[in-house]
């Protein structure tokens, strides 16, 4: 049985907030205080804390700290989701993958822009990556490999006849801004079904990320899924973000919050709080309960 679906335990609710930008502030190395805080206040108030995040299990992992409190955790944007105890990772619940045909067309459209790609290993190895560097590669693709130097591999050209793992988790494109819209274009006519989700680049280089999954993956869709087993629904959810990643995520929950700093587009609708590092999720809470 999974630490949180224990059938004599209810939840007042779920609340669902992104990590790095909207808790923690990006190049720093903790979550402040007041957000920590209002975690452990969440379980006293009866509900079910997840963090839903585009880090993958492996990278949350190592910046996840011990008084960070938490109960699941949505990760990869959604193609894996997993418990959270007081030592870290717990069981797995579910996985979204791309299988291997999908993977073979979303691979054949991603050379076919010419931006060169990143390809991950499923769950819980998509720390894991191949690459294809483009000829004109921007600073961050080169900055991302530095960072991964030991699990970075070259795209191998014979992946899908001789590897006996030919599905992936997730396949990342960095696109410059203005070229953005018409590559997103062409990779959804050139392979259909999968789900593409656009995200900043942190590394200040003029990019936005385009990001595929398998269909039907999402930071929204496995907040649904997680909600279900704990019979919840959107209507008592609260969701906290500040990137395009966490648009469908925002879109589900009944209540959510942005940051002051994300883009005008994704603060449309949603009540705004202050930035990461700010106490943005303390403040949250307060709004939440009424005590402004």
């Amino acid at each position: 049985m999974l630490p949180f679906t224990d059938p004599g335990r209810s939840y007042r609710g779920i609340w669902l907030t992104d990590f790095d930008g909207t808790i923690k502030p990006e190049g720093a190395n903790t979550v402040c205080a007041a957000d920590k805080a209002a975690l452990k206040r969440l379980k006293q108030l009866g509900w079910l804390r997840v963090v839903a995040t585009g880090r993958s299990l492996f990278n949350f992992a190592k910046a996840w700290e011990p008084d960070l409190e938490l109960d699941a955790l949505i990760f990869s944007s959604g193609a894996g989701l997993c418990a959270w105890t007081p030592m870290g990772p717990g069981p797995a619940l579910n996985t979204r993958l791309i299988e291997p045909a999908l993977a073979k067309a979303a691979i054949a459209a991603a050379r076919s822009l010419g931006f060169g790609f990143f390809a991950y290993h499923e769950p819980p190895d998509n720390h894991h990556f191949y690459y294809e560097r483009p000829r004109n590669a921007p600073a961050g693709f080169d900055r991302r490999l530095e960072i991964f130097p030991v699990q970075s591999f070259p795209w191998p050209d014979d992946y899908f006849q001789s590897r006996g793992y030919s599905r992936l988790s997730q396949i990342m494109i960095m696109i410059p801004a203005a070229l953005f819209d018409q590559a997103e274009s062409d990779f959804r006519r050139m392979a259909p079904g999968l789900s593409v989700i656009r995200s900043t680049s942190p590394f200040g280089d003029g990019c936005l990320w385009l990001e595929v999954f398998g269909p039907g993956t999402s930071k929204g869709q496995a907040a649904s899924d997680l909600a279900g087993l704990v019979s919840l629904t959107a209507g008592e959810a609260v969701a906290l973000g500040n990137d395009y990643n966490d648009i469908d995520l925002l879109a589900w929950a009944d209540c959510s919050f942005v940051t002051e700093d994300a883009p005008a587009e994704i603060k449309s609708g949603h009540t705004v709080m202050p930035s990461a590092g700010q106490g943005g999720l303390a403040w949250a809470l307060n709004r939440v309960f009424g005590h402004d």
